[in-house]
């Protein structure tokens, strides 16, 4: 038994001078701060990643992100789902001449979301302050007609219900 005291003492000791002496201390706030600075590079690259997202002020453009996300839910969009989708730009948005732009930055702006349901989150608010309840049903078909040119999935079926109820068209859970 008083071996084992000794050995246990030594160690403390030891581990006591290490920690006081020979910086040990510096080494977990050194940690600290590491971790610290990780967090706040990680808030940093998200929210760099949600920077285009953010900069939409168009709901026309934000709808046109929509809808190729939606397209994605299944994943990789089919040529029918990007024809449908520059449809309702050319039809109901009335790009003619800028179709080829709008397609190019909605994609672009697409990749960088990391699904249908964050994308669908940050544009939520735009859709509520620009449009209507009835421009927003038109959206929200708009959406669904994309989403069912393969047929409906769950996953598509499950996001639609979310966007449902973050533009305020069915009362929140």
């Amino acid at each position: 038994m008083p071996i084992v005291i000794l050995v246990l003492s030594t160690l403390a000791f030891w581990l006591i001078y290490w920690f006081v002496r020979m910086g040990g201390i510096d080494h977990f706030r050194d940690r600290a701060a590491h971790r610290k600075d990780e967090e706040r590079k990680v808030k940093a690259r998200e929210a760099a990643r949600l920077a285009p997202l953010r900069a939409i002020d168009d709901p026309r453009d934000a709808a046109a992100i929509l809808m190729l996300l939606v397209a994605r839910v299944q994943g990789d969009p089919t040529r029918e789902q990007i024809a449908m989708v520059e449809n309702k730009l050319h039809t109901v948005f009335g790009f003619e001449r800028e179709l080829s732009e709008r397609m190019t930055q909605a994609r672009f702006i697409a990749r960088q979301a990391e699904s249908f349901e964050q994308a669908a989150a940050v544009f939520a608010d735009l859709f509520k302050r620009r449009l209507t309840a009835d421009e927003r049903l038109q959206l929200l078909g708009m959406i669904e007609d994309v989403a069912s040119v393969e047929g409906p999935s769950e996953a598509c079926i499950d996001a639609l219900g979310a966007l449902k109820r973050q533009i305020g068209l069915v009362p929140a859970r």
